[in-house]
């Protein structure tokens, strides 16, 4: 007579062992690719907000660089009246040359210097004449102008 082997029930148990642990083993891979992809998504994803905060930030100092811009183009424009008033209170004759006169940002010293053109034929000047102004704005509306030629060649006191 033969007694039944007990082997069978060993083998199933040996069998769902390994099948267990290669499971755990394909988990623990599948996690690790996951986390790596998770990774390079965060990456991919830094590097984007990176690149749009880059450009907000250009454009930001793009749109201040337009304010400054427009800032000095009307402070030329008053630099260029204020220049003029003070040529008419040197000559009160005098007729200052319509689109003549041009005033440069000195970005030294934050003046302007302003050069024009005039003619002043009650006094006997009906030749153009060219005037150089420096003129710094001190505040709000308020200039200090110095009229440094008149185009008499002298400097204007």
């Amino acid at each position: 007579m033969t007694t039944p082997q007990p082997a069978p029930a060993n083998r199933n148990k040996l069998l769902i062992i390994i099948g267990a642990a290669v499971v755990v083993l394909l988990a623990i891979i599948a996690i690790a690719v996951g986390s790596q992809a998770i990774r390079a998504g965060q990456e991919a994803d830094a590097k984007a907000s990176a690149v749009a905060s880059a450009s907000a930030m250009s454009a930001a100092l793009d749109a201040a660089q337009k304010v400054i811009d427009d800032q000095r183009a009307a402070d030329a424009k008053e630099a260029n009246t204020v220049c003029e008033k003070r040529l008419i209170q040197k000559h009160p004759t005098a007729t200052v040359q319509a689109g003549k006169t041009k005033s440069t940002f000195k970005a030294s010293d934050g003046s302007f210097d302003t050069t024009g053109g005039y003619t002043d034929a009650p006094a006997g000047n009906t030749i153009p004449m060219q005037f150089v102004c420096s003129s710094i704005k001190t505040g709000g509306t308020s200039w200090n102008v110095f009229l440094s030629n008149d185009g008499h060649g002298s400097r204007v006191p």
